[in-house]
């Protein structure tokens, strides 16, 4: 396993980009509410500009640190990234991205979520489940308190999330400007060489 997995999963603490859940089976008809929470926080981890990761199979103890127990195997048969993004695809807006892995580490399996930053428009939540997640909230993780997932409430956390966005579309269109302009510059040269032709 690479050093990035372990110290991902042995990091003792949350914190905005990192959640840990304890073992539990992607099965809608037993932990619905659970799969809902995952998906607030990849929503929230979406909005963040370096994504996130969660990791199931880490319990917390009384003192609130994370223990890597491991999943347990008849939860790690029901996880599949096409169950997994079929669900989320329901109540992400545009859409989220995210890479589902299994790891190993010191005997034990974990499942790992890995949550890329949005493209140029923050998620939305498109649809509501129960009491956690709500049709056209905005979920991020906020700078301040603990580890969690939530919808902006600050402006300091609204802020954040429109300098981003802000960057990253202005970003799209210099990367549009630069492919437009080596265009043109070929054009221009081909335009030149056919008049040199006419010349001689």
């Amino acid at each position: 396993m690479s050093g990035e997995w372990t110290s991902i999963i042995n990091a003792g603490s949350e914190d905005r980009n990192r959640e840990f859940k304890t073992s539990f089976p992607w099965d809608r008809n037993t932990d619905g509410e659970t799969m809902a929470k995952v998906t607030k926080s990849i929503l929230a981890m979406s909005n963040l500009r370096d994504g996130g990761h969660i990791v199931v199979g880490v319990e917390e103890d009384e003192n609130g640190r994370g223990v890597p127990r491991g999943v347990l195997p008849e939860h790690l048969m029901t996880y599949s990234y096409d169950l997994m993004a079929d669900f989320v695809r329901q109540y992400a807006e545009p859409y989220a991205r995210f890479n589902l892995d299994v790891v190993e580490d010191s005997g034990r399996s974990f499942v790992v979520v890995s949550i890329v930053g949005f493209d140029e428009i923050p998620v939305v939540c498109r649809k509501s489940y129960g009491d956690v997640l709500s049709e056209g909230l905005v979920y991020v993780r906020p700078r301040s308190g603990r580890p969690r997932s939530e919808r902006v409430t600050s402006y300091v956390d609204m802020r954040e999330l429109l300098d981003l966005a802000g960057e990253k579309r202005l970003r799209r269109y210099l990367e549009i400007l630069s492919i437009s302009q080596e265009g043109a510059d070929v054009d221009r040269r081909q335009f030149e060489r056919q008049l040199e032709g006419f010349g001689s």
